[in-house]
């Protein structure tokens, strides 16, 4: 599970267009892009297939840019017991990249005696937005295997929505993630309206868990809900909220995820990323943190 844990501190499946018999679109919506007419089957899977988000984050590493970070951390009864404060200058000329910190400041226990993270969430966070030294960057999406695999599977669950290819099979879980799978429609409602964000018309997609679901089907939607803000003009993901939810005898988690994007010189990059999130899984200490990341000022 700590692929979901990391899904957004970083960076197809293919389904026949009959296997989309339970899908209910609430509002009557057009949806039209580059002038051509969709219809919903052709509308689902170029969100299945989209990779304008993905490319979000890759800008997002490739440019220079300001940052402000605050990363708080709770105990079971909401008790603040650590925080991280980052505030400074990310600098790239298109092949390396660095940090610049104006402010730095850790307060509690944030750290071992050893100097290591004491948490798990914390650490990732680091180490995806923070590197601690000169990085290579670019902005060719890679399909390779090298790595972590927790980032990697992090990466598929937080760019394809929909997706199960995952390298990690444990328990089932990443059946859970495929939301446009006939077996796990009946979980599900899906919607489709128009909204206005920023000053852009956009398309509006929520796939939510039915609230007329028990418990015990409750366990089978890791997925509680997605939200997705996609730019009419070209479908690029210009706000996404991603909740998820399980609870087993050994497993106990619970986060929300949101991602807020825009434009600077017609490139399309991200503006705020916010996490509030609780799990308890065997062999780690259970952890409850939030944390906001605003970027701003790039230069493009």
């Amino acid at each position: 599970m700590r692929y979901i844990i990391l899904m957004f501190f970083l960076f197809k499946n293919s389904y026949s267009q009959d296997s989309l018999p339970y899908i209910v679109f609430l509002d009557e919506v057009d949806i039209t892009i580059n002038d051509t007419s969709l219809k919903v089957d052709d509308f689902i899977e170029i969100i299945k297939n989209d990779t304008t988000f993905y490319k979000s984050f890759k800008y997002l590493r490739y440019y220079s840019h300001n940052f402000s970070s605050n990363l708080s951390i709770y105990n079971k009864k909401d008790n603040l017991l650590a925080f991280s404060k980052k505030e400074g200058n990310y600098i790239s000329n298109g092949k390396n990249a660095y940090i610049n910190y104006d402010t730095k400041i850790d307060s509690g226990k944030i750290f071992k005696r050893s100097g290591k993270y004491r948490y798990y969430t914390h650490n990732a966070f680091d180490q995806v937005f923070f590197p601690a030294d000169t990085i290579s960057v670019n902005l060719k999406i890679s399909k390779s295997k090298k790595g972590n695999k927790n980032y990697r599977d992090a990466k598929t669950i937080g760019f394809s929505v929909g997706s199960s290819e995952t390298e990690q099979k444990k328990g089932g879980l990443s059946k859970r993630l495929e939301i446009f799978d006939i077996s796990m429609q009946k979980y599900y409602d899906y919607f489709l309206s128009e909204t206005n964000y920023n000053g852009i018309q956009c398309y509006n997609f929520t796939v939510s868990v039915k609230d007329s679901l028990k418990n015990k089907e409750l366990k089978k939607a890791l997925i509680r809900k997605i939200v997705s803000y996609f730019d009419k003009k070209n479908m690029n993901v210009l706000y996404r909220t991603y909740h998820f939810e399980y609870k087993s005898v050994i497993l106990k988690l619970n986060m929300l995820i949101e991602v807020k994007s825009d434009y600077f010189n017609d490139k399309y990059l991200p503006t705020k990323i916010s996490y509030n999130g609780y799990w308890n899984v065997p062999f780690y200490k259970p952890e409850k943190i939030k944390f906001i990341l605003n970027f701003f000022d790039y230069d493009i």
